[in-house]
């Protein structure tokens, strides 16, 4: 074998450990929590010497952030999978529908969650962004999905957002501004610092609320989770987030139902 193909051989044994590697990850942590995701135990499910796995993974850290950034990319895909999925042209089920995906996907994947949320955020405390967030904070990347619409309503004139932000925020907002224009080039240009306020608001009463509903904080007298309360809080949410913007719900709207079939892992 030539040493060319002895390094193409190495590598592709690389990328092949890596990408078991995370999978094995994942899947322990779908199982079990991120307790259960150690070196020790990844190691033992691929087959090698627990030394063998730091290699590839300096540290338990560097695993997690991997495996951030593996369920991270399967969340951002099912939400734009969710937006594809709507009439042409609809930006109230678009975002409507983005938001009913998200609860879905994460009430459906509550370890997952518990990931994106309490180990991103101690990890990114660590030694800065997560998995290449580029500072915007865990879930970012989904929150930002919506920009494209909403910045279309204010450009044709349906949202306006005149009045004048806090000047303690706008320095935040207007880096906001500027990573969302270029995460989203063909977006329209100038958006105003009140439109993008207004989507934190928006993300922030989501956010809210998808908490609550993962970790179980919203239940009947004997105990269940109150599925059909927090659809309708969820439905309201949704009526007052889309007002934000000039939209009312859309009719044509094809939303995934947030309790339904895998949805039923909440709490498991």
């Amino acid at each position: 074998m030539t040493r060319s193909a002895e390094s193409t051989t190495r590598r592709r044994r690389r990328e092949e450990l890596l990408s078991t590697s995370i999978d094995v990850a994942r899947r322990l942590l779908a199982e079990g929590g991120l307790e259960s995701v150690t070196m020790l135990a990844v190691s033992r499910e691929i087959g090698i010497a627990g030394p063998g796995l730091y290699r590839y993974f300096p540290s338990r850290s560097d695993l997690l952030r991997a495996t951030y950034r593996h369920v991270l990319d399967e969340l951002v895909a099912h939400v734009r999978a969710a937006a594809a999925r709507q009439p042409a042209g609809d930006r109230a089920a678009e975002v409507h529908a983005l938001t009913y995906a998200m609860f879905a996907w994460c009430v459906a994947h509550p370890h997952e969650f518990d990931l994106l949320l309490g180990a991103g955020l101690r990890l990114a405390r660590e030694d800065g962004a997560v998995a290449g967030e580029a500072g915007g904070g865990t879930f970012y990347e989904v929150a930002a999905l919506a920009f494209p619409a909403v910045a279309a309503q204010w450009a044709d004139g349906a949202a306006r957002f005149d009045e004048p932000v806090s000047p303690e925020l706008e320095a935040e907002l207007t880096a906001r501004r500027d990573a969302l224009l270029a995460a989203f080039p063909d977006a329209p240009r100038a958006v105003p610092l009140g439109l993008v306020a207004a989507v934190r608001v928006a993300w922030q009463r989501t956010f809210g609320l998808l908490c609550m509903t993962v970790y179980n904080h919203v239940l009947e007298p004997d105990g269940p989770v109150r599925h059909a309360y927090i659809t309708a809080l969820l439905g309201d949410l949704n009526e007052r987030n889309l007002a934000l913007f000039g939209m009312t719900p859309s009719p044509a709207v094809l939303l995934e139902p947030v309790f339904g079939g895998s949805g039923e892992r909440c709490g498991s």
